[in-house]
């Protein structure tokens, strides 16, 4: 059974492919990436690399070739995906587990449009599936553990309303046991259990193991704090960004279970401030 992975040379695509070298054959794992140069240090590890971008039809069918199940890492760009489907199709691709987002009902920053309409590409091509509807990476909340760690505060102003984080190691981890297990589920919701943004700065300053004044400030505040501390600016103007998002509701984030990432996982997930740690 040959497994490939795309995004190989990203976050996910990285964790997943390290998970999955502990419970399949390296001789049968296949990553994707699009050029040599980003995948020489796959080859180095033994992994099999295979060349293709997900814009380009004929690479894609060429990168599938022989390929039994598709670890189908998502990407924002619209239309695209598409090909990778094709490319499932043509190369009879067996089983398809594709990284969607949790509640795409709702709206999403607008992702929602792309994984809907990738969702019913692959339903349409008959290929048996499973959508890993993942909850938000916890590291977009980046800027405030430096921060926090930086400075002994944890600054918010999303004063209302509740989101779901967890690590892209945790989300891999699943997406690599499905995809070499397969799932009798259509649809897996994985989600940690939702909190506020107190209660991460709670989970930071239990995981720096010291008392952080966790405070509200305004919008304007938290960002000009952020950047007159030496945050990444991109890091900050996200976590606005997502706290603009939480306190506006109506997102589905609130009614968010960890019930499945648990059982999928084999365990209860860590607690989060041991997931902050990692980003320490």
């Amino acid at each position: 059974m040959n497994v490939l992975v795309t995004g190989a040379s990203g976050g996910y695509g990285h964790y997943a492919l390290e998970y999955l070298q502990k419970i399949t054959k390296k001789d049968n794992l296949y990553a994707l990436v699009r050029s040599e140069a980003k995948g020489a240090a796959l080859k180095a590890k033994g992994i099999n690399v295979r060349i293709g971008d997900f814009s380009d039809l004929e690479s894609m069918k060429k990168a599938l070739k022989g390929i039994d199940r598709l670890l189908f890492v998502s990407v924002s760009i619209p239309n695209i995906q598409k090909n990778v489907v094709d490319a499932a199709v043509f190369n009879n691709v067996k089983y398809i587990a594709y990284t969607s987002i949790l509640d795409p009902q709702y709206s999403k920053f607008g992702l929602e449009i792309n994984h809907s309409q990738t969702e019913q590409w692959i339903k349409d091509s008959g290929i048996a599936h499973t959508f890993l509807r993942n909850g938000w990476y916890l590291e977009i909340a980046q800027s405030l553990i430096d921060y926090a760690k930086k400075t002994k505060q944890f600054l918010y102003f999303a004063d209302k309303g509740k989101t779901t984080f967890a690590l892209k190691s945790e989300y891999a981890k699943i997406g690599a046991k499905v995809i070499v297990n397969g799932s009798d589920q259509e649809i897996l919701d994985l989600a940690r259990t939702p909190i506020t943004y107190q209660e991460l700065g709670l989970a930071t300053q239990k995981a720096l193991g010291e008392k952080l004044d966790i405070k509200k400030v305004s919008a304007d505040e938290f960002v000009s704090k952020l950047n007159g501390a030496g945050v990444n600016q991109q890091f900050t103007m996200i976590s606005k960004s997502y706290q603009d998002y939480t306190i506006k509701g109506n997102n589905g984030e609130d009614q968010a279970s960890q019930s499945t990432f648990d059982e999928l996982n084999g365990q209860p997930l860590p607690d989060l401030s041991e997931a902050i740690k990692k980003l320490l």
